[in-house]
């Protein structure tokens, strides 16, 4: 098993950023530029259980995966969501989102990704994996949540 944690400072509220995580495919395509689309399988009340099916692109191909959300909290200062999918039948994937409000501007942004193998044998291959991709990836959302939230803000004051 290989866990990742990072966070990063966006400067957005967060009920700006909040979307792009939960709730709206096109602001969540803006920072999960691959995913293609999503399709609410079993939905259950309270959100924790509900199932979705995820469509990605990689390269040519259109890959789907049913995710799990295993943790939802909605609330003004803190918003978090955990989901769980078995990636390419090899890695049971676990990603959590969390957003916490810093200031009525500011909003920490904390990515945990948690690879856990199915074949132990993978688990070798694990301990040579660098956070490159996690960190990228923290800073791509960063870039697209606050150039959205300026033009949106610009837009607002025409």
């Amino acid at each position: 098993m290989k866990k990742w944690k990072r966070e990063i400072l966006i400067n957005v509220p967060i009920e700006f950023a909040w979307p792009y995580f939960y709730g709206d495919i096109s602001k969540k395509k803006k920072i999960f530029p691959k995913v293609v689309d999503e399709e609410i399988i079993m939905q259950t009340e309270p959100i924790i259980g509900t199932v979705l099916n995820q469509s990605y692109q990689n390269g040519a191909l259109i890959e789907q995966y049913e995710i799990t959300i295993k943790k939802f909290i909605n609330d003004p200062d803190y918003k978090a969501i955990q989901e769980s999918f078995l990636l390419n039948n090899r890695f049971k994937m676990t990603t959590e989102y969390e957003l916490e409000s810093q200031s009525d501007k500011k909003t920490k942004f904390i990515y945990t990704s948690i690879n856990k193998p199915k074949n132990p044998l993978l688990s070798i291959f694990q301990l040579f994996g660098s956070d490159e991709v996690i960190v990228n990836f923290l800073n791509k959302a960063k870039v697209a949540i606050e150039l959205d939230f300026e033009q949106t803000h610009n837009k607002e004051e025409l």
